[in-house]
């Protein structure tokens, strides 16, 4: 998805769109027959090519998709789920039986043994757990060998949110018109395969929501000027730490991702009873060791602003450890600075006991949870999160006046008003530490300028193709958020804009 524009929206607003569509004057059989088109353009050809069909227009998909790929000379069996069928379906379906009556058989012949299944059972609308002979072909299809292609969405799959009980396992989607939310959150990377997207000619009308690549991370990186030094790329700080989580080489890579991003000066303050520690870490980032008491550090207004005076930006938060009522006067202190703060793991706690700390903040804010970190900070259960990860987020950016980074298997970041996806991410980010190189990379580009949503955006993203790159040296188990903070610096390389000449 690299180096593309392109968008996702809900089922609601795909539903209202295909409603539109209709009411215009375009058919509803040409739509379907248009979405067959592209299914069988996707589908490999050669060997024995399986349609699974149900009873909706998703199934009637199948049944044109099937009459296409048997009229190019193709071995194709339809194996129709269910008697039942929508009024589109039965169209395509009768047409199939007419042109080619021995194609279609009884779910009950089924052996399996395809080179190609078409999964064309569930649409985007389905919900739940796929039971009784459904449930049963859904396991046949993933228990099987061969390529799977699931049209418009991996049957079993909520198209919305990506939330399956029971779902396709597919090798592609063919995504109809544009994406989906639900292809890539919570299961929906792992039930999708690669997913492209057909356009038949439906104008989306409704919120999309855009899905971040190169180009838009580029942007944040104009050539530089030879006549420039640290002061013209802005200077930042990162607050946090404490005796019980020193986490001295966390805090040293969050503060070198910041530097790797661009930043031309990064400062750490942390609590004066771990500086020599953390100071043993830190290479580049320049120490400013604050009061503590018990180890965790100790509000001091004056020392607080004079260690990030100067600071466009500042992330809060990293190992601060669990004394909420002290970190949240750091977090107040920062609010009222007229700069750019992003709030993370023990920040995100002491602001769950007040969220309305958000609210008149003179500072721009972001927020960078986890589904558990959001659920406390909203007041909601885990599942309540996932089930509805970007309405929540939306609400809780709109009310608080802030910015939202809510991660994920993808990560959806929201001002309340704009709403993107960063789909680029990989299990090699599954490690302790990840989330403070995160928060350095877009604290580094929010020092740069870069408004908040778009710093979020492009550090989620850079994060993760740099976590790639680590990869492909160390493989996803073996990642450290070292390795990603030393390979940002690779990839904001290949995406920035080329260097001007002097």
């Amino acid at each position: 998805m690299a180096g593309e524009a392109r968008f996702a929206v809900t089922n609601a607003v795909m539903a209202e769109s295909d409603r539109r569509c209709i009411e215009s004057g375009t058919p509803s059989i040409e739509l379907m027959n248009r979405a067959a088109a592209a299914i069988a353009e996707a589908c490999p050809r050669g060997g024995r090519i399986y349609v699974f069909c149900g009873s909706g227009n998703n199934g009637g998909d199948g049944y044109a998709a099937a009459r296409i790929l048997l009229s190019e000379g193709e071995t194709v069996k339809v194996f129709a789920v269910s008697d039942k069928v929508s009024a589109d379906a039965g169209y395509y379906r009768d047409l199939l039986v007419r042109e080619y009556p021995q194609a279609l058989c009884g779910i009950s012949e089924c052996d399996y043994e395809f080179d190609v299944a078409v999964d064309c059972l569930f649409g985007t609308g389905f919900r739940g757990e796929p039971r009784g002979i459904y449930g049963d072909v859904i396991d046949g299809i993933n228990a099987a060998r061969g390529f799977v292609l699931s049209a418009d969405i991996a049957s079993g799959l909520d198209g919305t949110n990506g939330i399956a009980v029971k779902a396709v396992k597919a090798d592609l989607t063919v995504a109809i018109q544009t994406f989906k939310t639900g292809h890539f959150l919570n299961d929906g990377k792992d039930c999708s395969g690669r997913v492209i997207a057909a356009d038949i000619g439906i104008p989306v009308c409704g919120k999309k929501y855009r899905i971040i690549g190169d180009k838009d991370v580029a942007k944040l990186f104009p050539p530089r000027k030879n006549n420039s030094n640290k002061g013209s790329y802005g200077k930042c700080a990162v607050v946090g730490g404490c005796s019980r989580y020193v986490g001295a080489v966390k805090l040293a890579d969050a503060g070198a991702a910041a530097l790797r991003a661009g930043a031309g000066l990064n400062v750490l303050c942390v609590p004066d009873c771990i500086s020599g520690a953390v100071g043993a870490a830190v290479t580049e980032s320049t120490l400013a060791p604050l009061g503590s008491k018990d180890g965790a550090l100790l509000f001091d207004k004056y020392a607080l602003d004079e260690a990030v005076r100067g600071c466009r930006a500042v992330a809060v938060g990293m190992g601060m450890g669990p004394c909420a009522e002290e970190n949240r006067k750091f977090i107040a202190e920062l609010f009222s600075l007229g700069i750019k703060v992003i709030v993370d793991a023990d920040g995100l706690n002491a602001l769950a006991g007040d969220t309305a700390l958000t609210d008149n903040a003179s500072s721009d804010v972001l927020l960078t949870p986890h589904p558990g970190e959001f659920a406390r900070l909203t007041g909601r259960t885990v599942k309540e999160v996932l089930a509805d990860p970007i309405a929540l987020a939306e609400e809780f950016a709109a009310a608080h006046r802030c910015t939202v980074l809510l991660k994920g298997a993808s990560t959806f970041v929201t001002d309340g008003e704009r709403g993107a996806l960063v789909v680029n991410g990989t299990p090699a980010l599954a490690k302790g530490g990840s989330g403070d190189t995160l928060s350095g990379v877009i604290t580094g580009l929010a020092a740069q300028g870069a408004e908040l949503f778009d710093a979020a955006c492009a550090g989620a993203y850079l994060c993760a193709e740099a976590a790639k790159l680590a990869a492909e040296r160390f493989g996803e188990q073996g990642v450290l958020a070292s390795d990603v903070a030393t390979a940002v610096k690779t990839v904001v390389e290949r995406v920035s804009a080329p260097r001007e000449e002097g």
